[in-house]
């Protein structure tokens, strides 16, 4: 098998591809929450939203896999850079709010956004926000390493 810096170039094609299609995935979700958010969409269809979280979940476990099999030769490394920390962090922060995420899409599926409290609004705000910061934060702390993704 093919190396670039010892990692197998069939693990870093999954890692990547498995990247790409996740990251639409979330493209998707975003927009279909957004369309929601606005009143766009009185509410969103809980099919099409567990399935696109079933789908993030794969998909994370994929990257998660990939990953650590892509880090294990390196481990001497990574334990003294920085970025993996940070990379580690956020991969665990989207791993957390995927649960989070769980719970929070019967909302959209049963209600319309106008019709949440500000208090029911908070959480679904943070999750966004975590979500978007993690994916960024893990992606820029991966070119950060060195390393590449």
């Amino acid at each position: 098998m093919i190396n670039l810096f010892g990692f197998s170039i069939f693990l870093i094609h999954i890692h990547v591809t498995t990247l790409a299609l996740l990251l639409c995935a979330v493209a998707f979700a975003d927009h279909e929450a957004f369309a929601w958010l606005r009143g766009k969409k009185e509410t969103l269809s809980k099919k099409i939203l567990m399935r696109v979280h079933l789908f993030t979940w794969a998909g994370l476990l994929v990257m998660v896999t990939t990953g650590v099999q892509m880090a294990l030769p390196l481990a001497d490394f990574l334990v003294t850079n920085v970025a993996f920390y940070f990379k580690m962090f956020f991969v665990s922060a989207l791993i957390i709010n995927a649960v989070v995420i769980g719970f929070l899409l019967n909302v959209a599926a049963e209600r319309s956004f106008a019709s949440l409290s500000r208090k029911e609004r908070i959480p679904l705000f943070i999750s966004g926000g975590v979500s978007t910061v993690s994916w960024i934060g893990a992606i820029v702390s991966a070119f950060a390493m060195g390393i590449g993704l």
